[in-house]
């Protein structure tokens, strides 16, 4: 029986840890704690509606709290992506939260004279869902039977990563540009409860069990004299308790160029990220992504924002759980989207 292997069609959503193409030191450090609160939503999503096309990234909104005080920044958001994948619509929550440390501003302001400025960031982020549903209606290679797999079920996915990055930024001396750049590494865990499956074989419903050793396929009570199916794991084109349940080691490098003037920022950024899963096959994936930003001030505490982000693979990335070895080889698409929101500081 040759397989796909659960949800893997359904891997909508990829990008970074949020918005690490755009990584940077704090803005006018200080002293005095400043707070900001951030809201945004996608704003691709009620166009593509509109026009009756089928967007399998979904809609995704956003709430991101920030405290600057001193050396010392740190953030906390989550995500609600709503992902449409054919007759399936998922509902995934996300998190994020980080602390970030300049140690050039232990005394309250950055380096006399120093057009560079330097910080350590230390960052967690997840996902979850209660269960993700895939419809399907591949065929099922089963010998001598006319088989069809009809469903697969992952009952409360988690993904969990843990991130350092080194974030350093250059202000070019009288001059509205600045430049700042990135490195970091990373550890990921993806995790699940239950893993299970519908199929059809010769006519009847079956109930799919992936064990340690062998996949079973039991009748329902609708055919209760069909014969029990069992094959073992390594005729299946994919291990399922596998591909939904791994640790994962990544690397990300990226800078961007900024432009502030008269309550205007813009700002252009790219990332590069390089995945391995720690699993028996060491399976490597590279993601590039670039990020585009215009920010309007218009109070002094209030900001309008306009983002943009293009992503060469739409995989891994913000839903690592939705990474397997069936979405790696196949949801190679380019995507791209545009959020709007307001930024408040205070």
């Amino acid at each position: 029986m040759a397989m796909a292997v659960l949800l893997g069609g359904a891997a909508g959503l990829a990008g970074a840890a949020p918005l690490d193409a755009l990584l940077d030191v704090s803005d006018a450090p200080g002293a005095r704690a400043r707070w900001s609160v951030q809201a945004m939503g996608d704003g691709t999503q009620p166009v593509f509606d509109a026009a009756g096309v089928d967007r399998q990234a979904g809609h995704t909104e956003s709430v991101r709290l920030g405290l600057v005080s001193g050396p010392w920044s740190f953030t906390l958001g989550g995500h609600q992506r709503a992902i449409h994948n054919k007759s399936d619509d998922h509902q995934v929550q996300s998190w994020h939260a980080a602390a970030q440390f300049e140690p050039g501003l232990v005394s309250g302001a950055p380096a006399t004279g120093s057009p560079m400025r330097w910080a350590l960031r230390l960052s967690a982020w997840g996902n979850r869902a209660d269960q993700l549903v895939q419809s399907s209606n591949s065929v099922l290679k089963v010998s001598g039977l006319k088989a069809r797999l009809v469903e697969m079920e992952l009952v409360r996915p988690r993904d969990l990563q843990l991130q350092f990055d080194l974030v350093g930024r250059y202000t070019a001396p009288v001059s509205d540009w600045a430049f700042s750049g990135f490195a970091g590494v990373g550890t990921s865990e993806v995790t699940r409860s239950v893993v299970s499956g519908k199929a059809t074989i010769s006519g009847c419903t079956y109930r799919l069990q992936f064990g340690e050793a062998r996949l079973n396929a039991l009748p329902l009570a609708d055919c209760p004299k069909a014969l029990i199916v069992s094959v073992p794991n390594q005729l299946l084109q994919f291990d399922v308790l596998q591909e939904t349940r791994y640790r994962s080691l990544y690397g990300h490098a990226g800078g961007a160029v900024h432009w502030r003037r008269a309550g205007w920022h813009l700002a252009l950024g790219g990332e590069l990220q390089q995945w391995q899963r720690s699993t028996a096959d060491e399976l490597q994936t590279r993601n590039a992504i670039l990020v585009a930003e215009v920010q309007r001030a218009l109070t002094p505490s209030v900001s309008v924002l306009l983002r943009g982000q293009y992503q060469h693979r739409q995989l891994l990335g913000e839903v690592p759980m939705l990474f397997n070895a069936r979405s790696t080889s196949t949801a190679s698409r380019r995507v791209g989207t545009v959020s709007v929101g307001l930024l408040a500081q205070f």
